[in-house]
């Protein structure tokens, strides 16, 4: 069975997409568009995997992760953001994603990240 995966984006076109390209994959996916509804979803499923967008959390970032992990033990935190990686770093303080992929990204390049998070072993960031 398949690892389900949250995705957390304010944009309703990015969350269709992930959610279409992740259920032709044959995942379970749910999709929030605020931290409140990632919070709630992640106090009552489990998942393998979390696609966040990190504008989303805007100055929260630093304890919304922390916070969502705390749920999450065993959740890969991808992030995906429109800032530079650099940026985004400094913007998740002391939190390490297993990736942070830069707005626009192509399907397939979402799909390898997925791949190589749910299939690597507990390594917490790559480049």
């Amino acid at each position: 069975m398949q690892p389900r995966i949250l995705v957390l984006d304010d944009e309703k076109l990015i969350r269709w997409s992930l959610n279409y390209i992740f259920h032709q994959a044959g995942f379970d996916v749910d999709l929030a568009a605020s931290t409140d509804e990632a919070l709630s979803l992640a106090r009552t499923r489990s998942y393998g995997l979390i696609l966040a967008d990190l504008e989303v959390c805007g100055d929260q970032a630093k304890t919304f992760f922390p916070g969502l992990v705390r749920e999450q033990a065993e959740a890969k935190v991808i992030i995906i953001t429109a800032l530079p990686s650099e940026q985004a770093e400094r913007e998740l303080g002391d939190f390490k994603a297993f990736r942070i992929m830069e707005k626009p990204f192509a399907s397939e390049e979402i799909r390898a990240a997925v791949k190589a998070a749910l299939a690597g072993p507990d390594e917490k960031r790559q480049a």
